[in-house]
């Protein structure tokens, strides 16, 4: 069975990018292609990414995987980020059948991408192969790693024998690949024998059989139905004797059961084999791979692990006198096997039993487009569906009255054979809800923040879905992690501790969980549409990737704004009683955002009033500050916290900031130049003053040097806030350089009188 591993390995080499002036952080790996698309289980296989940002790959994670490490012998491997090469290992017990794969780096997880588990011999393209004549020799079997270049053939030669059957089959819609291939067995000199395209039930992929009828040579031919191609466009080509087959008949087996299964497809045969689901399986589809006895190679199947009853169609049961009995809640299967059959079904249910009939056919393989009809007791029809679109079709079946009745099924489009088989899932209805995710993986810094919205459908059930993460550490913090009642979506907000440490793979199930009546409800979030778009577009991805939600970690965010107020202190003037904190804010890599403030370890008896943040392409605002008018002068550390959300980071910033308590006058005295002995000189006296009130200020120079005077009675005027003054040297003045001299002011404020000294200045004194 299937088994979940998550594999780590160290790198040879890591390289981490870090921000440039565009971008905020480096890029997460990205995987284009990969090369083999398939690996054998039971042996180490060296198997190529090719994409971007892969340098520094650090560790694997693959379902079908038990270990994995970077090739060794492979030059400077780990440090390309075009490529990337690993030694992957598969148990010998892993089923043939495609399994999901990622890579991590320090900067985050990869995009998925999907592998074949083969049992095939694999054979790599030449590449020179483009005509009949250059056509590559393989031999039988065989799977041909190619990739399909616009405008192109690829062209194949085996040998086969009288009687050999000849099975082809192409992987490459299947495993995520934008090739749309078509391919043609030929004889040597290129006469065409069989050709296939877009099989039903292989989501465009093709195949075909053929059993040799003249022993030599021949050829197969590959390409795009659109002759497009690019290094992305890759294949996997399959030739051997083993069965075309995509689904098994029954679909369905239950858990801790061995049921005989019979490998259904347009084969020469229908072989049978035992299956055992285990009693411990994960319920749902799960991979299966069925062999001829003595066989080259396998068909990757797929079977429904169960646990409810699986009945089967008994033939004839094509009208409603020959409907067959089947016991329900449960599964049925059956199929069309011949066009336009209709298959019937009998049950009994009581009234007001209520029912959820579900098709499961394209999902699982089968090329059936399932119409299904439920009929009263009295043969009037209560309701239909069929599966259209890439959805299987389901029916909620409310019973009006005890009674026998009746489901039809039939196929949309009156087809049939041996391999439309399909299954529908009965099971009680219940109030309750499913969810789904609009993106299948998230790279988020280490100790940061992933945004995902979980939106639910819900089912008579309008109460609160409270949703969680598993599979990572703990530690986690979830915020707006309940869907409100009567709501239907909400984007829940997870915040990663820091000590989870970049470079690991994790995948993770975000899980609903409700009480309704008496009964503890739990649904996991289903990630199909994403996936469907990350696979180019394949419907159906497997089974146990569409629950599984990739998370890659990455480095710590960087910061993208600092903070810094009033060009170094606070200035809170006495007798006034207020003052203005200015507080900017630097921007970087193109952070806009708006930054709200807070203002913290005032001094008692100081208050902020109402604290705005910087707006969004603002850089700087205005705090009012107030206080008492009689504090002391001195200096106090205060803190300005700035909070701001940017790629859905939270970054906090804390400033610390001096509130300098300063006398309400403030008084400077800046000389023009040195004084020349016997000269003047210009000086420039500027005073500022704080609050609304304005007076006459009264100046007066102290520790002029030796034969330097300056005009008696200066004064600013109130309406004023500087003046200019002559200062002059005597002939006999010193010369030489004096540090002491300084204004003494004098006003008043409030009806006191204050006195302000302006800093010392030096004042030089040259020869003339």
């Amino acid at each position: 069975m299937t088994r979940w591993n998550r594999v780590t390995v160290l790198a040879v080499f890591c390289a981490i990018g870090w921000l440039s002036a565009a971008t905020v952080t480096a890029a997460p790996p990205a995987i284009n292609s990969v090369v083999p698309i398939g690996v054998a289980a039971g042996q180490a296989t060296d198997v190529t990414f090719h994409g971007g940002n892969l340098a520094g790959s650090s560790g694997l994670w693959s379902p079908c995987v038990s270990s994995a490490e970077l090739t060794p012998d492979v030059e400077k491997n780990g440090q390309d980020a075009a490529k990337v090469t690993y030694r992957l290992n598969v148990p010998a017990e892993t089923p043939v059948g495609v399994y999901g794969v990622r890579l991590a780096t320090p900067e985050g997880i990869s995009n998925i991408r999907l592998l074949l588990v083969d049992d095939l011999p694999t054979v790599a393209e030449a590449g020179n192969n483009k005509a009949h004549d250059t056509a590559q020799v393989i031999t039988l079997p065989a799977a041909v790693e190619g990739v399909c270049e616009a405008e192109s053939f690829d062209y194949y030669k085996f040998t086969a024998s009288v009687g050999q059957r000849v099975s082809i089959e192409v992987f490459s819609r299947r495993l995520g690949s934008p090739m749309d291939p078509v391919v043609r067995l030929l004889t040597i000199d290129g006469q065409e024998l069989v050709y296939s395209d877009d099989v039903a039930g292989l989501s465009g992929d093709c195949r075909l059989a053929f059993q040799i009828e003249t022993a030599g040579d021949y050829l197969i031919e590959i390409r795009d139905i659109s002759y497009r191609g690019s290094v992305n466009h890759r294949y996997r080509l399959r030739i051997g004797d083993f069965p075309l087959a995509s689904v098994v008949y029954p679909l369905g087996v239950q858990r801790g059961a061995t049921q005989q299964l019979a490998i259904v497809g347009p084969t020469w045969n229908e072989p049978r084999f035992s299956a055992t689901i285990a009693a411990n399986a994960r319920l749902g589809p799960t991979p299966l791979g069925g062999a001829y006895p003595g066989g080259q190679g396998s068909s990757a199947l797929v079977v429904v692990a169960s646990n409810r009853i699986e009945n089967v169609e008994f033939e004839p049961n094509s009208s409603a006198e020959t409907a067959s009995p089947v016991q329900l809640p449960g599964a049925i299967n059956g199929r069309f096997g011949a066009k336009a059959d209709r298959d019937h079904f009998t049950f009994t249910a009581t009234k007001g039993q209520r029912l959820v009939f579900t098709g499961q056919t394209r999902s699982l393989g089968s090329p059936a487009d399932l119409f299904m009809h439920v009929y009263k007791p009295d043969g009037g029809q209560i309701v239909e569906v069929d599966d259209t679109g890439t959805e299987e079709g389901v029916l909620n079946v409310t019973f009006p009255e005890d009674g026998t009745y009746r489901l039809m099924v039939e196929d949309l489009n009156r087809r049939g054979g041996p391999e439309f088989v399909y299954r529908v899932d009965v099971t009680p209805y219940e109030p309750g809800f499913s969810l789904r995710l609009e993106a299948e993986r998230f790279n988020v810094p280490r100790g940061g923040v992933w945004t995902m919205k979980v939106l639910s459908t819900r089912r008579d059930y309008n109460g609160p879905i409270n949703l969680s993460v598993e599979g990572l550490t703990a530690g986690l913090k979830l915020a707006s992690n309940v869907i409100p009642e009567g709501k239907n979506e909400i984007v829940m907000r997870v915040t990663l501790p820091a000590t989870l440490e970049p470079g690991a793979p994790h995948v993770v199930h975000v899980v609903g969980t409700a009480k309704i009546g008496e009964r503890d409800y739990r649904a996991a979030a289903n990630t199909l549409t994403p996936l469907r778009a990350a696979l180019s577009g394949l419907p159906y991805p497997p089974a146990s990737l569409v629950e599984l939600v990739g998370v890659g970690v990455g480095p710590v965010f960087p910061d993208f704004f600092k903070l810094s107020s009033n060009d170094g202190a606070v200035l809170f003037p006495q007798l006034v009683g207020s003052s203005t904190i200015k507080v900017k804010v630097e921007r970087t890599n193109k952070f806009d955002g708006a930054v709200a403030l807070a203002v913290q370890g005032l001094p008692p008896g100081f208050a902020v009033g109402e604290v705005k943040p910087i707006e969004k392409g603002k850089n700087e605002i205005d705090i009012a500050l107030t206080g008492p008018v009689a504090v002391a002068e001195g200096d106090y550390l205060i803190r300005i916290q700035g909070s701001a959300t940017f790629q859905n980071q939270p970054k906090s910033v804390v400033h610390n900031a001096v509130l300098r308590v300063v006398k309400p006058l403030q008084v400077s005295l800046t000389p023009a130049g040195p004084l020349v002995s016997g000269g003047t000189q210009k000086a420039k006296i500027a005073i500022t003053r704080y609050g609304d009130e304005k007076q006459p200020v009264q100046l007066a120079l102290e520790n002029l040097p030796p034969g330097v005077s300056v005009p008696a009675d200066l004064v600013i005027a109130a309406e004023a806030s500087e003046i200019e003054i002559d200062l002059t040297a005597a002939a006999d003045a010193a010369v030489g350089e004096f540090g002491d001299p300084r204004v003494i002011a004098t006003t008043t404020v409030a009806g006191r009188k204050i006195v302000a000294a302006s800093p010392p200045v030096v004042l030089r004194i040259n020869m003339p």
